[in-house]
């Protein structure tokens, strides 16, 4: 299956739903139609499809067929840590400065830490956010990682430092983010990031990275967000397994 192809179909499918060509109700054209249409196999359709699925854009029944079922994707991704369509009010709430931009090969070291591919090459967007109501200490420090053939958004993100990059790359080339895995871990702040962040070098801080895939888990972006501890509180809740008790 061609990815960039399939990608390619997604985005003309929401641009088409976006703007009325698929009004909300209406159905898609079928597999076949759209095979033909775009001249692609059932298999680059029906990816292309699960995209739209994934972001809340259609839904599919046997026998009926895929209906329209909104004009634009739900809510992203938001930092209520609950679901992972809680990570988009974010960026409502928090301004991006976007304060460096580097291009890379990936040596080990960092393909281990962050997920990558080494010798793959990358861009890294490093930002400070601040809170857009309340004039207080920066937030936090990002650096999102992607790939090169993503390099486009990164003037997306200087235009629109309300809206998380990772979106940022969804909206722009046509791909769906299905899943964000996160991980949490404590850290002491560097004298670099504590200047950076309004902070005491060697306090205690938070350091989250989240890897944004797609839904056949290919790595999207990385993000690697590092948050002074009295600026950040992580709250999850637990249920017990009733069918394991």
């Amino acid at each position: 299956m061609n990815q960039a192809r399939y990608a390619s179909v997604a985005k003309d499918l929401m641009e088409g739903i976006a703007t009325g060509r698929y009004p909300v109700g209406s159905l898609l054209p079928t597999e076949f139609e759209l095979c033909d249409l775009y001249d692609v196999s059932r298999h680059t359709v029906r990816a292309a499809i699960n995209q739209l699925s994934v972001q809340g854009l259609v839904s599919r029944r046997k026998r009926v067929g895929t209906r329209v079922e909104a004009s634009s994707p739900r809510g992203g991704y938001s930092q209520s840590l609950a679901s992972v369509a809680d990570l988009a009010h974010l960026a409502e709430t928090q301004q991006r400065e976007i304060q460096t931009v580097r291009h890379f090969v990936a040596d080990l070291s960092e393909a281990a830490r962050l997920g990558l591919v080494p010798g793959e090459h990358y861009f890294c967007v490093s930002s400070i956010r601040v809170d857009r109501v309340h004039n207080a200490a920066p937030l936090c420090w990002t650096d999102v990682y992607a790939q090169r053939d993503y390099s486009d958004v990164i003037e997306l993100a200087h235009a629109h430092p309300d809206q998380l990059i990772a979106g940022l790359i969804e909206a722009h080339f046509g791909r769906a983010i299905a899943v964000v895995d996160q991980q949490v871990r404590a850290v002491l702040l560097s004298a670099e990031l504590a200047q950076a962040l309004a902070a005491e070098a060697g306090s205690p801080g938070l350091r989250i990275i989240r890897q944004y895939r797609d839904e056949i888990g290919e790595l999207m972006a990385v993000s690697e967000t590092v948050h002074p501890a009295d600026r950040f509180t992580l709250t999850t809740q637990m249920r017990r397994d009733r069918s394991a008790s």
